[in-house]
């Protein structure tokens, strides 16, 4: 005998109840999880230290809770510096790993408030990205919020959060923001002569057909100087120094020529700009031996000691 449809709901009502009862508990708990590890620090939970590469993510929030007068600010050459090793100035690093000219300006102008110095990392030849990206600095949307707290990529960092923190694993980046370079070191100072060749012949055709386009317009470093000039910030601009093989290619007039109408408009922008790009900064001993990019920390710590915070500390007249 068939049973009445009307007798069929409720079993089905209920069935319903408990399968949208069971998801809604398997997301909470995810998100709860997610947000009591919090990996890219996003929240503010992050207690066991930053573990993945999230610098866009977590430095927002680590500025504002580290106590610093002083900002760096460029690319991961610049992230490398251990801040606590400058001298007149307690340093926050804002560098991010491929950080540009757009990402820079919208940092400081999220964060640079009552800073006394800036220090800005600005590769040779450098101007705006081209397609521009917008503001991603300014306060996450709730839709950003719902993605970090159910993706599960984040429950992946998550773990990995918990594992790199119990099993005493380098984290990613230093409470100052500065980046920790134990895999770094791990990873690129080895020697490797076949890669070391490609990418330093890399870095000469690079320099070879600069500019490929015209010149890239800078009106991120416009907007930079007059946000910092407003703000009563100083800010004085680095170019960081060149591997030793490539900065050769560079005492070149040919291509020393293609770089001069940059450097002109990037000093035409910025009063106190420090140049290394070909200095004895560029001795290849100061770089890792497999990459011709990155300068080591101590380098780092050399440049800014020794070239930059002198002149900061000229612009603002201080003994």
């Amino acid at each position: 005998m068939a049973v009445p449809a009307l007798e069929r709901r409720p079993s089905a009502r209920r069935f319903v109840i408990l399968a949208l009862g069971l998801a809604g508990a398997v997301v909470g708990a995810i998100a709860l999880f997610n947000y009591l590890v919090d990996p890219y620090g996003m929240f503010g939970r992050n207690t066991l230290g930053i573990y993945i590469s999230a610098e866009r993510e977590c430095k927002p929030r680590m500025v504002q809770g580290y106590p610093h007068n002083a900002l760096l600010v460029g690319n991961s050459r610049i992230a490398m510096t251990p801040t606590k090793d400058l001298e007149s100035f307690q340093f926050f690093n804002a560098g991010l790993g491929g950080g540009d000219a757009e990402e820079a300006y919208y940092f400081l102008y999220h964060y640079a408030h009552h800073e006394k110095l800036v220090v800005l990392g600005v590769e040779l030849g450098q101007g705006d990205p081209i397609p521009m990206q917008g503001d991603i600095f300014g306060a996450p949307s709730l839709k950003t919020m719902l993605n970090q707290l159910l993706n599960l990529r984040t429950v992946e960092y998550s773990v990995h959060t918990i594992y790199g923190h119990f099993a005493r694993l380098p984290t990613f980046l230093r409470a100052d923001g500065s980046f920790d370079p134990t895999d770094w070191f791990e990873h690129w100072d080895k020697v490797n002569p076949a890669h070391m060749a490609w990418a330093v012949g890399t870095l000469k055709q690079g320099m070879r057909g600069y500019p490929a386009y015209p010149p890239l317009p800078m009106t991120c470093y416009s907007r930079i100087a007059e946000c910092l000039r407003e703000r009563g910030i100083t800010c004085v601009v680095v170019i960081p120094p060149i591997y030793g093989a490539a900065a050769s290619f560079l005492r070149d007039p040919s291509v020393t020529a293609k770089y001069d109408g940059w450097r002109s408009r990037l000093h035409a922008i910025f009063s106190n700009v420090v140049d290394l790009s070909v200095s004895p900064y560029c001795a290849e001993t100061n770089f890792f031996r497999d990459d011709p990019l990155h300068f080591k920390p101590d380098t780092c710590v050399r440049i800014m000691n020794n070239e930059v915070i002198p002149v900061a500390k000229r612009a603002m007249q201080m003994p």
